[in-house]
């Protein structure tokens, strides 16, 4: 599973630009190519929308655990042949810290 961190910023601009629940969720068996606005009616889909609703179709087939590659790292590490270097990782940790602080 893949996590995002938010911070207080982006946080703070999601809730003042919050309204009513009802219009944030999308009903589960929505037309595809369509989507029904406050009045009832349907407009097309823009490029953006249209490009979201394959990404979400696509994450819905990724398993939660790739199964394959715990599989493969798991054999590795058996037969010892699995070694990491403490210094890429604590370069990798250090890295994403300061790609997190630039959101």
């Amino acid at each position: 599973m893949r996590t995002m961190k938010i911070s207080k910023l982006e946080s703070g601009k999601a809730a003042a630009n919050a309204g009513p629940a009802e219009s944030k969720i999308l009903p589960g068996e929505r037309p595809r190519g369509t989507v029904a606005t406050r009045a009832g009616t349907q407009k097309q889909l823009s490029p953006l929308e249209k490009g979201m609703l394959v990404a979400e179709e696509a994450l819905t087939n990724v398993p939660d655990i790739r199964e394959d590659v715990v599989r493969e790292l798991k054999d590795r590490i058996e037969r010892g042949e699995y070694e990491i270097c403490g210094a890429e990782v604590a370069d990798m940790m250090l890295r994403r810290l300061a790609a997190d602080r630039m959101r």
